[in-house]
């Protein structure tokens, strides 16, 4: 296992929180928005929840004069196990949270737990307004989720989907998967961007990916629905495309960066791989961020 180590930072900020707050540091120094997440997913027993509700604790009570976002898998605080004490032990993070004006989002996960998720958030919202979703475009229902959860002010991470969906339930051709995003982007950008949250004014809607057609698209959508670089987030995994990221950061938008750490680096980084197709992929992008890097130094002597 040690051996995929190396690789593995390239996705995940640490092993562990110590391992990871350099690197969040970092980050928020250069000015990206972070968005922290404890990997897991899928907890066994009610002591594994347990467990990763202290560590969202004790990321909040750390980050408690910053203004940071934590996501949370729900299977990791005991969907599966116990909704009651799932809804119980977010109730306890969200809460804590908001005290320091810190937002919760919950991380969608495969089809099995869309609409307990869903319905996980708003009952929660209910008590803690600083609780938002992920919505994934594949799915063929989220043009009516989407629409009812801004309806209600949640805010919203729009993002493709990284679950192998059936045919029944999700957009399998590429072509139609990025036609669902850009048309669900569109919705969220008809509210300029921004979430109804009351008592954060900070909270806004983010567009998750890493496609340059959909990023420029979006991009060339603004004016038409006056939208400014700063009315939402462009959301982007930890050690992806970060030639992306840190032109976007440039060119004056919010940029959120979703970073993982923990001990379960493993799971986390061979999904990376498989859902960037292959090895030989990543390592491409990674040649051509170098190569973006050293032109932005030629031009800038």
């Amino acid at each position: 296992m040690k051996l995929f180590y190396p690789l593995a930072k390239r996705f995940i900020a640490g092993h562990d929180f110590d391992s990871a707050k350099p690197v969040i540091a970092d980050l928020m120094e250069q000015g990206y928005g972070v968005t922290i997440d404890y990997l897991g997913e899928l907890s066994k027993t009610i002591d594994d929840c347990e467990k990763a509700t202290k560590q969202y604790l004790d990321i909040i009570e750390y980050y408690k004069n910053s203004s940071i976002d934590i996501s949370i898998k729900p299977t990791q605080i005991g969907l599966k196990l116990d909704r009651e004490k799932c809804f119980e032990l977010l109730l306890k993070i969200t809460s804590q949270a908001r005290q320091y004006g810190i937002t919760i989002r919950l991380d969608m996960e495969d089809f099995s737990v869309t609409q307990d998720t869903i319905d996980m958030c708003l009952r929660i919202w209910k008590k803690n307004p600083n609780i938002g979703i992920a919505l994934q475009s594949n799915l063929y229902r989220t043009t009516n989720d989407l629409t009812k959860l801004m309806s209600r002010g949640i805010s919203i991470r729009l993002i493709k989907g990284a679950y192998k969906e059936d045919i029944t339930t999700s957009y399998q051709r590429n072509n139609l998967r990025v036609k669902s995003f850009l048309r669900l982007a569109q919705t969220l950008l008809s509210n300029n961007g921004k979430s109804y949250f009351h008592f954060l004014n900070n909270v806004k809607h983010a567009i998750g990916t890493h496609d340059e057609t959909i990023i420029k698209s979006i991009k060339t959508q603004l004016p038409v629905f006056k939208v400014k670089p700063t009315d939402f987030q462009f959301e982007l995994l930890y050690g992806i495309r970060r030639d992306i990221s840190f032109s976007l950061l440039k060119e004056g938008y919010n940029v959120t960066l979703y970073i993982p750490f923990g001990e379960e680096w493993l799971p986390y980084t061979l999904r990376r791989l498989k859902e960037f197709k292959n090895l030989r992929f990543v390592i491409f992008n990674i040649l051509k961020e170098l190569f973006s890097g050293n032109r932005q130094k030629k031009s800038t002597r």
